[in-house]
């Protein structure tokens, strides 16, 4: 038996910790969630915002502004995931750049959603874990470079010079 899942549970799907889910589970999810529309250039969420709660991009794009640098977001790319699960300020802008539809899922549905659920719960922080074990190779690679030149450094991170 195969039956097509509704657009927003196969967005839901593609939300790194949400992709191990079941079908049922990715439904019960998108009952709590919330359908809305953004406007071109209207901010979805704004930095050191207050409030908790996971974006996934239905269709439309957006752009998120943090650390200086923007990064474009397209149907299926997600934001918020560390805002739903410990309620911290906002620690980027994200803008649509054409009419953008998301789903929003809220802190105060999805907390008692993940007691109800504990499958559900357990699954979604073995995902929490791996995403932050890629941030953490990021930032060691990070550290590994060398910050200036292209040249060859010593083992004391001296360049050397031609």
């Amino acid at each position: 038996m195969n039956h097509e899942l509704p657009p927003e549970v196969e967005s839901l799907r593609r939300v790194p910790f949400f992709e191990d889910l079941t079908p049922e589970d990715l439904e019960r999810i998108a009952g709590i969630g919330q359908q809305r529309t953004f406007e071109p250039g209207q901010p979805i969420v704004a930095k050191d915002e207050a409030g908790g709660g996971l974006f996934v991009i239905m269709s439309g794009m957006a752009t998120v502004h943090a650390g200086g640098k923007d990064h474009t977001l397209g149907p299926g790319a997600f934001f918020g995931e560390m805002s739903l699960l410990a309620n911290r300020p906002r620690s980027a802008t994200v803008t649509a750049n054409e009419p953008t539809e998301v789903m929003t899922i809220e802190a105060m549905y999805f907390k008692p959603f993940l007691i109800k659920n504990p499958s559900v719960a357990v699954t979604i922080l073995a995902g929490v874990a791996d995403r932050l074990r890629e941030v953490q190779d990021r930032v060691d690679r990070m550290d590994a470079s060398p910050s200036r030149g292209d040249g060859e450094r010593t083992e004391d991170n001296q360049a050397i010079n031609d």
